[in-house]
């Protein structure tokens, strides 16, 4: 949650102070390659050996000053090494998107993340399953049924 919290107030500040000229910018894509990276499932510690993300992100701006940005993250041939030298590949995505309103001062923030380990026969070992959403009046939620940590 602590990361999730960063995140929407950096997304926040963003969509604040940032966007203003924005307009309706096109969605700028681009790669990152992933070798080095470790995912936290508990007991199982993954290094990524190889493949990259995608990332599509896309920021906005009414006429009336409200903003919108969105963010998609995600997994293209990604290759895990756990401890004892096996290999898994990673699937799923990630998504981030926050809005904040001109005239109230107001905002929301929601992140989701569904990414699984999938054993070389072909099923999932550990998994990212979490949704988190927060708000401009101090609500929060946090649903996360994955056995991995959040990348």
């Amino acid at each position: 949650m602590k990361r999730f919290i960063v995140v929407a107030a950096g997304v926040a500040s963003l969509l604040l102070f940032g966007l203003s000229s924005a307009g309706a910018a096109p969605a700028e894509h681009f790669t990152e390659p992933v070798a080095g990276s470790v995912l936290d499932c508990g007991d199982t510690t993954y290094t990524a050996v190889s493949g990259e993300i995608a990332i599509v992100e896309h920021e906005g701006t009414s006429a009336s000053g409200n903003t919108n940005f969105t963010g998609t993250v995600t997994a293209r041939n990604v290759v895990l090494q756990d401890a004892a030298g096996n290999l898994y590949s990673l699937r799923g995505a990630e998504w981030f998107g926050a809005t904040t309103n001109a005239n109230t001062g107001g905002f929301q923030a929601t992140f989701t993340g569904k990414f699984q380990v999938v054993s070389q026969g072909g099923g999932t070992v550990d998994s990212v399953n979490v949704v988190e959403h927060i708000s401009f009046n101090g609500k929060e939620l946090t649903f996360d049924f994955g056995t991995c940590v959040a990348p």
